[in-house]
């Protein structure tokens, strides 16, 4: 409880006043997000979402946290509610509360990539993650986890613009299909965050699980994605991403791998052997040319 009412005073910024009567205030601001705040004390954790956001917003994440949780994944969620404050002041927000997780720190090994990729893998049976980059993997102790899954949707991908999301429902597509449905989830989410990696090893396992899973999508999604919805369709967003690292300001399709990797690619100038290089883009699987991604 001294853990939950020290987050509450730095959540409702009393803590002058708190301080005035003695109480030594120890908690501290984790996090922020696109929609919420994150805050600690102790082995306690509370996301906030404020009363400016908009109402799909507050539902959907204590709505995907309790799933996430039943599912086995991300923090251990204790309780949600609301809080209030009407004397001086006015706040009203819905409050998560969760176990305290740790920064994943400068270190990353195989281990690490290979749990990462479980935990993918096992959300993929059910829903998109549709955030999946490593600033949401936090650890347990030294288990990396998956945090923040209020995009989470069993059908639709969406992107985050503001207080609003850009979506794409593949429902009336995908369900028919049975397991492929999970295979594109896992492929969707792994595609979104290799396009947040260096090139490095990590990114080239996340490289290494979209061909494999290309092989399994290929046919029964991704061609007919492309024979319907047409190459004008589908590249723009959310089927054509910008890639936020290295910072190169282009944008990578959803089916293109060769440009993945191009893009990830250091420049010409730096490259010993170039030869290698063009061979492990050839090596890629393309059916649509990036827009943002100009080849040699």
């Amino acid at each position: 409880m001294r853990g939950l009412r020290h987050i509450l005073i730095l959540v409702l910024d009393i803590v002058k006043f708190a301080e005035r009567e003695g109480e030594e205030v120890e908690a501290e601001v984790l996090g922020e997000g696109s929609y919420a705040k994150v805050y600690g004390a102790g082995s306690l954790a509370a996301k906030v979402i404020s009363d400016r956001e908009r109402p799909w917003v507050h539902k959907a994440s204590v709505q995907n946290a309790l799933e996430a949780d039943r599912m086995g994944l991300g923090p251990q969620i204790y309780g949600h509610g609301s809080v209030e404050q009407t004397l001086g002041g006015r706040f009203r927000a819905t409050v998560i509360l969760m176990e305290r997780l740790e920064p994943l720190g400068a270190t990353w090994s195989a281990l690490d990539t290979q749990v990462l990729l479980n935990n993918v893998q096992q959300l993929s049976q059910h829903q998109f993650h549709n955030d999946l980059k490593l600033d949401n993997v936090l650890r347990r102790e030294t288990q990396p986890l998956l945090i923040d899954f209020d995009l989470m949707d069993p059908w639709k991908i969406k992107i985050a613009v503001t207080a609003n999301c850009i979506e794409h429902s593949f429902q009336d597509f995908l369900k028919p299909l049975g397991a492929v449905s999970c295979h594109f989830r896992e492929y969707y989410d792994l595609f979104t965050m290799s396009l947040t990696l260096q090139d490095g090893e990590l990114y080239r396992a996340v490289l290494r699980r979209l061909v494999e899973l290309w092989s399994f999508v290929e046919v029964p999604v991704l061609r007919p994605l492309l024979e319907s919805m047409g190459p004008e369709k589908l590249l723009q967003v959310p089927f054509e991403v910008l890639i936020r690292v290295p910072l190169q300001g282009v944008t990578v399709n959803l089916l293109d791998l060769r440009g993945n990797l191009f893009a990830h690619l250091p420049d010409q100038h730096e490259i010993e052997d170039e030869g290698k290089y063009i061979d492990q883009i050839e090596s890629m699987p393309q059916l649509l040319k990036s827009n943002g991604v100009y080849w040699p």
